[in-house]
């Protein structure tokens, strides 16, 4: 009986420390945007809820590679708060020592500066071979301004029918590229998580700076306002930006608008004939 007791102790012990140790799902939040001129690259905090429970990470992201980097590993993270739990205070405050220098980014509204965004599905990747069950969907946004395009970019989601939140920042010094905040469920797992991500944008123009005062971005889900885009797959853009950049269907859309604009005339020819057939039938006749 005592050796059954003992093993049982073990097997609870062992099972309650692999539950501990075993990766869970969870959201992935980004935040605090500043642009640093040495090295052209933006900094950003980066929460991530899943796996073993990070501590807040220091990310950067180039604004030439468009290549992501880390700056403050979860590794150096823990060492910082070694001893002290979950206490995060330590972090943060080493990210901004590393930060406090740079220069904050300055949110904007995309709408005022004529930027909207296609996305559209490409197809569905499965947990594996063997299992048929939806992993996550692949899809691309279409970065748009003043009806043409300016870049593609893949993303991932889960749904057809999700949304997608984009927010937009300027980056001081740069009038020719901008920064987007994509906010979306970002697989299948457990429902489905929200991940967070940024993207550089080149080739825009004419941008207005002007400061959206109401705008925050903490560590929590981007919050769609007046100066960002919520996008679905099923959405399309006008088809006249598509037609810019199509000739093929520019003239299709001529073609269909002159064939539609004939419509009447055809209609009142056959009203026309329709009548003198009658006239002349009857006239026949007497």
């Amino acid at each position: 009986m005592k050796i059954i007791y003992k093993f049982l102790i073990i097997f609870v012990t062992l099972f309650i420390s692999g539950s501990a140790l075993a990766t869970v799902g969870g959201p992935t939040f980004i935040y605090t945007f500043k642009y640093n001129p040495l090295d052209e690259s933006v900094y950003y905090i980066e929460n991530s809820e899943s796996g073993r429970g990070c501590p807040p990470e220091l990310m950067k992201i180039s604004l030439n590679s468009g290549k992501v980097e880390v700056a403050l590993s979860c590794d150096e993270g823990e060492k910082i708060i070694e001893g002290n739990g979950y206490e995060f205070s330590p972090v943060y405050a080493e990210i901004e020592r590393r930060t406090g220098s740079f220069k904050q980014l300055v949110p904007i509204n995309l709408k005022d500066n004529r930027i909207s965004i296609d996305v559209s599905f490409v197809n569905y990747t499965n947990f594996s071979p063997e299992i048929s069950e939806i992993k996550n969907a692949n899809f691309v946004a279409s970065v748009y301004q003043d009806n043409k395009k300016i870049l593609d970019f893949p993303i991932s989601g889960c749904s057809l029918k999700q949304p997608f939140v984009f927010g937009g920042y300027a980056v001081p010094g740069f009038d020719k590229k901008i920064v987007l905040l994509l906010s979306a469920k970002g697989d299948c797992w457990e429902g489905g998580y929200i991940y967070e991500s940024l993207h550089v944008v080149g080739g825009v123009s004419n941008l207005d700076k002007t400061y959206l005062g109401n705008f925050y971005k903490g560590p929590s889900a981007l919050v769609p306002n007046e100066g960002t885009l919520v996008v679905f797959e099923a959405d399309t853009i006008n088809k006249n930006i598509a037609a810019t950049n199509n000739p093929e269907l520019s003239a299709e859309t001529d073609a269909n608008s002159k064939n539609t604009g004939m419509i009447p005339y055809a209609i009142l020819a056959v009203v026309l004939g329709l009548g003198l057939g009658y006239f002349f039938g009857r006239k026949t006749k007497n």
